[in-house]
């Protein structure tokens, strides 16, 4: 296969990737999925499939610390930094598709290349298999509803299921809670995860 349909197979295998954690914005927060979730779920596949990426620096530049009205310095500094990602064919080198990812990180030392190169490479992951992740990145703020370390500890419960029993009884107690919150959203994740739970107890059965 080339490198288009071999991309394709790997869309068929993952359709949907749960966010996984709860980023605060100083005055308010909203849910994200990790660069390490993304990974580990699209990494078998691509390895299947027969495709490789690597990253390369375009361009970066560390901005300076910032200083208020009073003279006094920022914590962090904001890092960015522009890379490409190539993805290839491994028995075709050169089949490739090179995706061009803008990122930014703030950090107070040395970890803010990091942090960018990892923001890029799970947008790469994301956008060129074409993967949900159940919310509107447009639309971030919520509000109302559960509070985010409820609905992380209610998540939590889904994912460390050891059995369809235990499966049944989590979701159970985190969908009322949801709906007790009115929080749809959060219903709408809670019902993937246990579904995506499910699918993986029945593997581990067969």
């Amino acid at each position: 296969m080339n490198l288009l349909q071999r991309i394709n197979e790997v869309r068929k295998g993952i359709d949907y990737i749960q966010k996984d954690k709860s980023v605060s914005t100083g005055g308010g927060s909203y849910r994200a999925v990790t660069h390490d979730t993304v990974t580990a779920m699209v990494r078998a596949h691509m390895v299947e499939q027969g495709i490789v990426m690597w990253p390369f620096l375009v361009e970066s530049q560390s901005m300076p610390f910032e200083v208020n009205a009073d003279m006094v310095r920022a914590k962090q500094f904001r890092y960015e930094a522009t890379y490409d990602f190539t993805f290839a064919n491994i028995e075709d080198a050169a089949d490739q598709i090179i995706i061009r990812i803008q990122a930014h990180a703030m950090d107070n030392a040395d970890k803010a290349p990091g942090k960018a190169l990892s923001y890029a490479a799970k947008y790469a992951l994301l956008k060129l298999f074409n993967i949900e992740t159940g919310e509107d990145e447009e639309s971030r703020f919520n509000p109302e509803g559960l509070d985010d370390s409820a609905f992380s500890s209610l998540l939590d419960g889904i994912h460390s299921a050891v059995d369809m029993k235990a499966l049944q009884a989590a979701f159970k107690t985190a969908f009322k809670a949801a709906d007790e919150a009115k929080d749809k959203q959060a219903q709408k994740m809670l019902i993937k995860a246990k579904d995506a739970r499910k699918v993986a107890l029945s593997e581990v059965a067969v």
